[in-house]
């Protein structure tokens, strides 16, 4: 039985691809861990109607940002596979109850990690406008 209040912690990860052509692609996953996050790519590369080929997989736990928009770094899914913003994981308790039972979180989420399928290696968060941000190869 699934205990009502217990949330997912789940982190961004940026699955970096090219399709046979000199553009780069990018899909992101929210994901528990690595296992997650590659069983979900996995999917992706099932489903999709074109070629896919490994580029790269970055773990960005503090976010991404390029032009006017941003991904979160991490967010929490209850159990039913619903989303809650991060400002909403205590507000949504009663403060007798967050007082006496201590939110409960799975799968802790690993330092950030830069993965070039299969090694680790470790990642800075990205932004656009990082004068220090790779280039996409081409």
């Amino acid at each position: 039985m699934e205990e009502e209040g217990k949330l997912i912690k789940k982190s961004l990860w940026l699955f970096e691809y090219n399709r046979g052509d000199s553009a780069l692609y990018l899909q992101q996953f929210y994901a528990v861990d690595e296992d997650d996050v590659r069983r979900q790519i996995e999917e992706f590369i099932r489903q999709a109607d074109f070629p896919v080929y490994w580029e790269r997989l970055r773990h960005l736990p503090g976010g991404f940002t390029i032009g006017y928009s941003s991904l979160k770094g991490t967010i929490y899914e209850r159990p039913d596979g619903s989303l809650i913003e991060e400002s909403e994981v205590t507000e949504t308790r009663a403060p007798a109850e967050a007082a006496s039972t201590p939110l409960e979180l799975t799968a802790p989420t690993p330092q950030g990690t830069e993965i070039h399928s299969p090694p680790l290696s470790e990642s800075r968060p990205e932004t656009a406008l990082n004068p220090r941000s790779e280039e996409a190869p081409g």
